[in-house]
């Protein structure tokens, strides 16, 4: 009677299936990777009504960055320009910014 119990509890205490280890470690991979913010989550407050030919100072507008450039495009066609706009340089250390096209 008393190894039965034995092989019991040995029969409880192993290790779980290689698969389950997998399944947790790639479940807490996906997690920490879905926690971290995206370079491309930062919100810019662009103004309303800006007009054909203004620039605007948006330090976040990055030229070199699609969703960036996505963004003053937008901004600037809701303002009325039909060109829409796109991320500029403002040059001589001034910063970058947001170039609404007439």
């Amino acid at each position: 009677m008393a190894d039965e119990g034995c092989l019991i509890i040995s029969q409880q205490l192993r290790p779980p299936p290689l698969r389950c280890l997998l399944l947790v470690v790639l479940a807490a991979l996906t997690a920490a990777l879905a926690a971290a913010p995206g370079a491309r989550s930062a919100w810019v407050d662009y103004p309303s009504g800006v007009p054909c030919g203004e620039t605007i100072p948006v330090e976040q507008c990055d030229p070199t960055d699609a969703a960036a450039n996505s963004a003053c495009r937008d901004v600037c066609h809701y303002g009325g320009c039909r060109r829409g706009g796109e991320c500029v340089s403002l040059g001589f250390g001034r910063g970058r910014g947001c170039h609404c096209k007439c």
